[in-house]
């Protein structure tokens, strides 16, 4: 009897084994069901998202692919402001999952959470470990690398984040996000952006209704995607805290201006 009590036990535990897939692959279901969620994600339908990944994690959450269920449930989440349950479920992801790409993605979404609340060193952590996780020259990589800039600039490293940038305009060539670095190598400030405008006298119309609020404007021209741009910056600060604070004094006279480097 006891020896067919522990038969019973072993085949139970072998056929559970079987159907989690404990540390294997998921089978043709599962894989289905996150091809599935990938779709609704695509499509915005966070709820179908959420759904199709929950029954993986049910059936197959003992799988290696359990990790790209953790992540597209929570980008899910993310997208429906459930930011406390995204969270967990894209540290899950990082931890679950032997994919590259996939611990690559969560912990850009992370980094983004910890950068919108302020969290430059957590940030630059997350960051820096998905560029680690990154082919050099492949994307995400342009992604990583362009927030990771931007974290560094946040923090006054300003020679670090040109080394960032510059590596974005060489590997992702004639892309937006090589046009956004190429106007952040050599920033060594931050200003205050008020516009932005297709000519000088466009640009010189704004700069005059500042300057008649009390404030010191001044044009600099860049390079942008359709040609040059004119834009609108008031005065030169040594941190983001200082010009996030004078960021008011322009929105009394532009609504739309906003902290830039400089």
């Amino acid at each position: 009897m006891l020896w067919r009590a522990s038969t019973i036990c072993t085949v139970c535990l072998t056929t559970a084994l079987v159907v989690c897939g404990c540390g294997g692959a998921a089978p043709q279901r599962g894989r289905r069901l996150l091809a599935e969620s990938q779709n609704s994600l695509v499509r915005r339908d966070y709820a179908g998202t959420i759904e199709k990944a929950n029954r993986f994690l049910l059936e197959f959450g003992g799988t290696r692919e359990a990790g790209r269920a953790y992540y597209l449930r929570g980008k899910a989440k993310l997208s429906l402001s459930r930011t406390t349950e995204a969270k967990m479920d894209l540290q899950d992801a990082v931890s679950r999952s032997g994919n590259a790409d996939v611990r690559a993605n969560a912990r850009l979404a992370l980094g983004q959470m910890a950068f919108d609340n302020g969290q430059m060193v957590l940030a630059e952590d997350l960051y820096r470990k998905a560029v680690a996780d990154i082919e050099v020259g492949k994307p995400p990589g342009d992604h990583a690398r362009y927030r990771l800039g931007c974290v560094l600039q946040r923090r006054g490293l300003w020679s670090q984040a040109e080394l960032e940038f510059r590596q974005v305009v060489e590997y992702f060539a004639n892309t937006e996000l090589a046009r956004r670095s190429s106007r952040r190598v050599n920033a060594t400030a931050w200003t205050v952006q008020a516009g932005a405008f297709g000519s000088r006298a466009r640009a010189a119309v704004l700069v005059k209704k500042l300057r008649a609020g009390g404030l010191a404007p001044d044009i600099r021209p860049v390079l942008g995607k359709s040609g040059p741009l004119y834009i609108v910056v008031v005065n030169r600060y040594g941190t983001y805290q200082q010009a996030a604070r004078a960021l008011n004094s322009v929105k009394r006279h532009q609504a739309d201006a906003f902290v830039t480097v400089r």
